[in-house]
C-alpha cells in the first residue's frame, strides 16, 4: 500500500447547514441530495471501526460493493482505522437516503457521513455531525444553487481519504 504524507487538495463547494432553522435545513439538504442522487451511482458510508454493517444497511447487502478500512478520515491520518461500506445506489437505497430529512446524525445503528460517486469521481461528501457538505459543482451549477438561497463557498480541501475513488 502506498503511504501518503499529504493528501492532494481538490476543489469543492462547501455548504454549511448548521446555522439554518430546521425547516430550511431539511429543504436545502433534500434539494442538494436530490441533485446528487440524480448523478451518483455509488454511495459510501462510514460504518465505524468494526468491519460489519449496521443493521440499517443490512437490507441493501445485495448492493454492497465492498467494506474496507483506512487510517485516513477527513483528510487526516488517524491512529485507529475507519471502516467504510460502499454500495451501488439502488432505488431502495435512494429512498432510504431521502427518508433521512437532514444532513446530521441519523441515530444509533445508522451509518454516517455519506460519500457519493459518479463512477470513480467523488462528487459529494458529508461531515454529518458538523452539518457540512462538500460538493463538486460547475460554476453554472453553483450559480443555480445560489439562486435557490444556498451560501456555497468554493474551497480547496483534501478528500476524506487518499485515493478515495481507488479504494
Amino acid at each position: 500500500m502506498q503511504e501518503c504524507s499529504k493528501i492532494k487538495e481538490e476543489e469543492f463547494y462547501y455548504q454549511e447547514f448548521g446555522y439554518m432553522p430546521l425547516s430550511e435545513k431539511e429543504e436545502k439538504w433534500q434539494k442538494l441530495l436530490s441533485f446528487v442522487l440524480d448523478r451518483a451511482d455509488i454511495v459510501e458510508f462510514i460504518v465505524g471501526e468494526a468491519r460489519s454493517l449496521p443493521s440499517s444497511l443490512e437490507p441493501f447487502r445485495s448492493s454492497l460493493v465492498k467494506v474496507f478500512s483506512t487510517h485516513w478520515k477527513y483528510g487526516a491520518k488517524r491512529k485507529r482505522p475507519t471502516t467504510y461500506a460502499r454500495f451501488f445506489i439502488s432505488s431502495e437505497l435512494k429512498n432510504f437516503l431521502i427518508s433521512h430529512r437532514t444532513i446530521g446524525r441519523w441515530g444509533e445503528g445508522y451509518p454516517e457521513d455519506p460519500l457519493f460517486y459518479r463512477g470513480d469521481e467523488l462528487i459529494m461528501w458529508v461531515i454529518g455531525h458538523e452539518d457540512m457538505a462538500f460538493i463538486r459543482l460547475s460554476e453554472d451549477e453553483a450559480m443555480e444553487f445560489a439562486k435557490d438561497g444556498f451560501s456555497l463557498e468554493k474551497t480547496r480541501i483534501p478528500p476524506p481519504y487518499p485515493f478515495a475513488s481507488k479504494a
